[in-house]
């Protein structure tokens, strides 16, 4: 059989990311684990229609995105009333703060996830607790990618839903942040982006004192 006919059988997914550049290395971290399953991924393809199955990475911060999410989440629900796709699936911040409300509304969808990653992953028999050592899939030009430092945030503020969203402050640690740095390097990336929702507070949770320019000085 021809490598064409190989790739034609496997399962084909389309993994549609909305909201910010954090909600996008999610959707690195699930490509990456898919792809080592023998899956072929694609990032937010709305012109053909040649996969079997979509995963709309939503984000619920503001009304706008709100809007967004749920606009595309309907039309590949369409799309799977057509049978033009196989499978619809639902994850990220949206669902997380209104997934009853979007299971009783789009019954097109046959599961929707929060933001826990590992929820998703083992709804495709990953084995989600292989390391991957800071191997990622990049969605991004190849000059540039981002890095996830931490995860949540301990503010409250009223007019913020992050909390109740993605959680407490969690910071991963500067050797898991320099492992996947170098990871990136090795790929060819020449500018990479620290991200998370509350950068300056990264290590006091684990480090118990802020260790945001011993990780920029070890990095450099």
């Amino acid at each position: 059989m021809c490598i064409d006919g190989i790739i034609a059988k496997m399962e084909k997914i389309n993994i549609i990311t909305l909201g910010c550049s954090k909600n996008l290395v999610d959707s690195e971290v699930i490509a990456t684990y898919l792809q080592n399953q023998n899956k072929v991924v694609v990032f937010d393809d709305f012109e053909n229609t040649d996969y079997q199955t979509v995963i709309v990475n939503t984000c619920g911060f503001i009304h706008d995105a709100k809007v967004e999410s749920i606009d595309t989440i309907m039309y590949f629900a369409k799309l799977k009333q057509e049978k033009i796709i196989k499978q619809l699936f639902v994850t990220g911040c949206l669902s997380e703060r209104y997934r009853k409300e979007l299971q009783a509304d789009i019954p097109e969808a046959d599961a929707i996830f929060g933001v826990n990653l590992l929820e998703i992953l083992k709804n495709f028999n990953v084995d989600y607790r292989k390391n991957l050592y800071g191997e990622r899939l990049i969605s991004t030009p190849s000059h540039y990618a981002y890095l996830k430092i931490a995860e949540g945030c301990n503010k409250k503020c009223a007019f913020c839903a992050i909390p109740a969203i993605r959680g407490k402050h969690i910071s991963k640690t500067i050797d898991e942040i320099y492992n996947e740095a170098q990871f990136l390097v090795n790929q060819g990336v020449k500018e990479i982006l620290l991200i998370s929702q509350d950068t300056s507070y990264y290590g006091k949770d684990n480090y118990n004192s802020l260790k945001i320019n011993e990780l920029l000085y070890k990095m450099s």
